[in-house]
């Protein structure tokens, strides 16, 4: 993966998180601006912060290794709308 590399993230618990790669040690994965995903009907949503009830528009998190079933690149079409809503501009 490469650094601002748009991944997505899904946790042990079936959360999935969608951020910028930043960085990785042998116990966690750093990621900037990570957005928790959240179904919205037919479409995905998604919210600034990683926890339901954490701070919002947190810039980085290190998410454990331990915690994490996988890290893949992001699809296209989820990373455009990942972006417009981190940005406001639409790609």
């Amino acid at each position: 993966m490469n650094k601002n590399e748009i991944v997505t993230i899904v946790a042990v618990t079936g959360a999935e998180y969608v951020g910028k790669y930043k960085s990785e040690s042998p116990e966690y994965f750093l990621i900037g601006d990570p957005h928790i995903v959240s179904p919205d009907g037919n479409n995905l949503g998604f919210m600034p912060t990683v926890a339901m009830t954490g701070t919002p528009e947190i810039s980085e998190v290190k998410f454990q290794k331990t915690g994490v079933i996988l890290v893949v690149p992001t699809a296209d079409a989820v990373a455009k709308e990942y972006l417009k809503s981190c940005s406001g501009i639409i790609v």
